[in-house]
């Protein structure tokens, strides 16, 4: 089985379909974040962004994982990858964290060694109303308030976002809330704030 058919979240795109005609940031499996306005979802598969509304760029942003901004017209992205999707954007994420140089890891109190999702979501289980930090597959770590899990999904009130290869982050000034995919979980800790 592949890996892409492991991190399909049927929830996840239906919680996107919900989402049409709004800003949204797209967190790849790849490490890749895309800010745009998600115009369509195609075949159940393809998410197809166009500029978004709070941009400050007139093109659909792409954080590559060192910390690279890309700019295209349009994208499409491949919703099978995403390990998490940010939504309540209040001003543009990409701009407002400009990456900053090289990650430098912090301890998470977690061991190295992958455990099975279904473990770590019965810790996360526990920790409802609490603040934690959710590690994903692609290198993102997610702190805020866990409000709610539900069909393999995670919502977070952000207080920080972390992207693979950069040390700043996007701060819950620009992004209120995040869907994170718990197929895709790596760990649960307890918030680093």
């Amino acid at each position: 089985m592949s890996i892409f058919r492991e991190l399909l979240n049927p929830a996840l795109v239906r919680e996107l379909e919900r989402e049409l005609n709004t800003d949204v940031l797209l967190f790849g499996f790849d490490g890749f974040t895309y800010f745009g306005n998600l115009q369509a979802i195609d075949d159940c598969r393809i998410a197809i962004l166009s500029p978004a509304i709070e941009a400050e760029s007139s093109n659909v942003e792409i954080l590559t994982p060192g910390g690279e901004l890309v700019e295209v017209k349009f994208a499409r992205v491949d919703l099978w990858q995403l390990v998490g999707k940010g939504t309540s954007i209040v001003s543009d994420p990409i701009h407002c964290s400009p990456p900053s140089g090289p990650v430098v890891l912090q301890q998470l109190g977690q061991d190295a060694e992958r455990q099975e999702s279904s473990d770590l979501i019965r810790w996360l289980l526990r920790q409802l109303g609490d603040d934690v930090a959710l590690t994903t597959l692609g290198g993102f770590l997610f702190e805020g308030t866990l409000s709610e899990i539900d069909d393999c999904l995670a919502i977070l009130s952000v207080e920080d976002v972390f992207l693979p290869g950069t040390s700043s982050s996007i701060s819950s000034d620009a992004l209120r809330s995040v869907v994170v995919n718990l197929k895709a979980l790596t760990s649960v800790s307890g918030s680093t704030s």
